[in-house]
């Protein structure tokens, strides 16, 4: 496989995943467009990420710090977390145990529509 197949699927505007699963773990690419913004939310799975390019705001549990490239973060199950960009982009990765099943909708949604629209185009 490679990530240029994996489907982006859009969550909030300047906001896209490209999730990678596993049986145990889920692998996440996080593109953030500039001025974009991850609402503040929480989920009962364990969360590490590192900037791969660019930066952003990162909110934990209220507190902010700027996640610049190499950095590394960890969001403990159910603590609130969110993120900002501001003028550019950025490129993150995110690694959840157990996978986040919500992505796993999301994902088989945005297959379906894939199958549906090269259907339509033969």
């Amino acid at each position: 496989m490679n990530i240029k197949d994996v489907p982006l699927l859009d969550v909030v505007e300047g906001l896209g995943l490209k999730p990678v699963f596993g049986e145990k773990i889920l692998l996440s690419f996080v593109h953030m467009e500039p001025n974009s913004v991850a609402p503040v939310h929480s989920h009962p799975e364990e969360q590490i990420g590192t900037m791969i390019e660019g930066e952003y705001e990162f909110e934990l549990n209220g507190e902010k710090r700027m996640i610049r490239k190499g950095d590394v973060y960890i969001v403990p199950p159910g603590v609130p977390h969110g993120a900002r960009t501001y003028d550019k982009p950025c490129l993150a990765l995110d690694i959840f145990s157990p996978p986040r099943s919500g992505y796993r909708v999301m994902m088989d949604e945005a297959l379906k529509k894939q199958a549906e629209k090269e259907d339509d185009q033969e």
